[in-house]
């Protein structure tokens, strides 16, 4: 496979002096990360600032688009970016591109695992943030769990994963079932039966999921995109090779890739849709926030038409205690369009006190407080972890950065108006959310959600 090199020479200097033969450490390490693993080093872009690289990922973009897809060699992430937010706006574009992106660092040579162990958000901390993930890999690099087991296992006395017998033998089903057999040595995956039909072939058989629900497309495909059953252990930029029982072989789990891969449709990449009322909901039993989320579903008729349909929600990430009596937490989850209708069917009611006073952030959106920009950030951060740990795909880190650039943006330098009582009432309810967010943002400090009330809460002025 071509190959490009990028590296800074500031990120290392003590590896940037040439040596007698003209060639510095940082490229004589490419071309042998090339020589071991049979990739063709075309080129190579040398530089000391992130102006530099800039301009040298300009070319690479350029290249690409030309029809050269290639590998993107970098010795680790921080020679591609200052901060994780570029760095995976990078790494998404070049993965749209049909290309792939490497490190030469033999201890992480996974660009997201790296990234993580190296790169912060914008305006944060570095140092803080590396004492912080250091607590945490003193746990992680003896293989002990962080976080939830994953099906399939069970977690020791001393925190490392063992085999949980009954689980492990649905894993293996969903691999060979999902995967199928190769059609010939060289060709691709045959491949098996798709998603719904593992998920239905496993309900029918009366198997359930650890939480005791029935089995979905979602669960299935989660399953198949975690290494963790490879034998692997990889969290927070550590990666243990055999570090637990793996549950199914390498081919195995190449061919359930292989065939994911092969089954991807090539969709157009579309515009997150901004939510009417995020970061103004909350759980009325928690105290949790609610977010945003868009679902789409993809079909086709029997005649062959191709359907489509979009679905939003507000969720909480976390299931709640029932209010209703129920031994099992439920899953917090109204459909977007009919709580933000009772929520303006409950302002309209309101006095002009309510609304008398009010100052409006005038901006397209008007997303742009400090706790939007801060629920963005969690949202993007537990995104990269997740797919950094194996669960999901580059592509899955599109919504979250662009939520993250949109809040940044929203919270850029606002203009304050201020409008009369019945200006605000009327912007409030207004179809169109660039009016009417705003408004709701000036006279609702938050909005209480149950299961199946709603509580709205004014801001109190003086």
């Amino acid at each position: 496979m071509r190959a490009v090199g990028l590296y800074r020479t500031d990120r290392s200097p003590e590896l940037a002096t040439l040596d007698d033969s003209g060639e510095s450490a940082l490229v004589i390490e490419l071309q042998r990360y090339c020589e071991r693993n049979q990739h063709q080093l075309i080129t190579t872009y040398e530089t000391d600032n992130s102006a530099g690289v800039d301009r040298a990922y300009s070319s690479i973009t350029e290249l690409f688009r030309s029809g050269r897809p290639a590998l993107v060699l970098v010795p680790d992430a921080s020679h591609l970016a200052d901060d994780i937010e570029t760095f995976a706006g990078r790494l998404i574009e070049l993965t749209e591109l049909g290309g792939e992106v490497r490190c030469t660092d033999v201890e992480r040579p996974d660009p997201l695992q790296s990234a993580e162990e190296l790169l912060t958000l914008k305006g944060r901390s570095a140092i803080r943030q590396r004492r912080v993930r250091e607590a945490i890999m003193a746990k992680a690099s003896r293989g002990q769990v962080l976080g939830r087991t994953p099906y399939g296992y069970k977690t020791s006395i001393n925190g490392q994963l063992q085999e949980q017998p009954e689980e492990a033998a649905v894993v293996r089903k969903i691999f060979d079932w999902y995967a199928g057999p190769w059609s010939a040595p060289d060709g691709p995956p045959l491949g098996g039966i798709g998603l719904r039909l593992v998920a239905q072939r496993l309900n029918e058989e009366g198997s359930l999921t650890r939480q005791g629900h029935p089995w979905t497309q979602v669960a299935v495909a989660g399953i198949l995109r975690n290494r963790v059953y490879l034998g692997t252990y990889s969290r927070y930029g550590v990666r243990i090779v055999g570090s637990h029982p793996a549950l199914v072989d390498r081919e195995l789990f190449n061919r359930a890739e292989a065939v994911t891969e092969m089954r991807r449709p090539s969709r157009r990449r579309r515009k997150a849709e901004p939510f009417l009322l995020s970061g103004l909901l909350r759980s009325k039993v928690s105290g949790r926030g609610l977010f945003g989320l868009t679902r789409r579903r993809a079909w086709k008729r029997q005649d062959g038409t191709p359907m489509e349909k979009t679905y939003r929600y507000y969720e909480s990430p976390h299931r709640e205690p029932s209010q209703n009596g129920a031994d099992e937490p439920v899953k917090l989850s109204w459909p977007a369009e009919r709580l933000e209708g009772e929520v303006r069917q409950l302002i309209s009611a309101w006095p002009d006190s309510y609304f008398d006073g009010a100052t409006l952030v005038e901006d397209e959106a008007a997303q742009g407080s400090g706790d939007q920009v801060k629920v963005a950030e969690r949202e993007f951060s537990r995104a990269v972890r997740a797919v950094a740990s194996g669960y999901g795909n580059i592509r899955d880190l599109s919504q979250p950065l662009e939520e993250l650039t949109i809040a940044r943006r929203m919270a850029n330098e606002p203009a304050e108006v201020s409008y009369d009582s019945s200006s605000v009432r009327n912007m409030a309810l207004a179809d169109d959310i660039a009016t009417a967010r705003p408004a709701l943002l000036a006279v609702i400090d938050r909005v209480s959600v149950g299961q199946d009330s709603i509580e709205v809460i004014p801001k109190l002025r003086q």
